[in-house]
């Protein structure tokens, strides 16, 4: 496919990547066999602790969100009780007004009527 790059024979170059290809034999690269358990699974151990270190980081850090949602739900509770009787102030403050209101509306025409008497005796006198 790519003779134009095939220049020296000793040297073959890879079709896909464009690169020279190893002339080396491929070694056979041993591993032990073994049928004792327990060394087969000292690697997934290794694995294991890594996830388990990593699990554990995920469940402090999970105790930590749980410990600080808990704090802002209290936080809430406190605030929103805080705005009931907030609110129930401001509903006492706005009846006594309402009370003072309705008693100072009924005053004055009673406080109108002694001035106009008093107006009327004032004149009487005076003629």
């Amino acid at each position: 496919m790519f003779d134009v790059f095939k220049k020296d024979p000793e040297l073959e170059l890879d079709e896909t990547t464009l690169s020279p290809k190893a002339k080396t034999m491929p070694q056979k690269i041993e591993t032990p066999q073994t049928t004792d358990l327990s060394q087969q699974i000292e690697c997934p151990q290794l694995i294991d602790s890594s996830n388990s270190t990593n699990n554990l980081d995920l469940l402090a850090s999970l105790q930590k969100m749980k410990k600080e949602e808990q704090e802002l739900q209290e936080q809430k509770q406190r605030l929103l009780t805080t705005e009931q009787t907030l609110h129930s102030k401001l509903i006492k403050e706005i009846d006594k007004k309402k009370t003072a209101i309705n008693n100072l509306k009924t005053e004055i025409p009673d406080i109108l009527n002694r001035c106009k008497e008093l107006s009327q005796a004032l004149d009487l006198l005076s003629k």
